[in-house]
């Protein structure tokens, strides 16, 4: 089976997308705008070159959802987001923070690897909040999912 390359396809919408500091991979969100569903589904994480998808997830974009979680928040001043999810051991989450974001792999509590974007992200935050499921590891539980993000003193 030929190398998926990675783009969103044709009948997919970008929610978040940057290119990473080494100028050669492109971290990004796809999915698929469902009026009747209420929005954007079928959520999928893409992490690759132009040529070679190195990692999608999940597998089937129709799971995207049940197995992606959002969180956003105020921290003082500073707007914050992540979205996590769990692969084959490893967690991934996706952020932003401030102008900073990228991508980072944990085991367990250990970041393993950090790919920062090397640009200004493009990203639709609320359409990737309502097309994911709420991270209730985060420290405002469900207020961190809601339509207005909290505020951290």
């Amino acid at each position: 089976m030929p190398a998926q390359a990675l783009a969103c396809a044709d009948d997919e919408a970008t929610l978040f997308s940057c290119l990473a500091q080494d100028q050669s991979h492109t971290i990004e969100l796809c999915a698929v705008r469902d009026d009747a569903a209420g929005g954007y589904q079928s959520l999928q994480y893409r992490y690759g070159t132009a040529g070679k998808a190195e990692l999608v997830f999940p597998e089937n974009r129709d799971d995207g959802k049940s197995a992606m979680a959002f969180a956003h928040a105020f921290d003082k001043d500073i707007y914050v987001w992540s979205l996590r999810f769990s692969n084959l051991g490893y967690t991934y989450r996706v952020f932003r923070l401030g102008d900073d974001a990228g991508v980072e792999v944990w085991k367990k509590k250990k970041v393993l690897a950090q790919v920062m974007c090397g640009e200004r992200p493009y990203a639709h935050v609320d359409d990737i909040r309502r097309a994911s499921s709420c991270d209730m590891g985060n420290p405002f539980g469900a207020a961190g999912c809601s339509e207005t993000p909290p505020t951290r003193k």
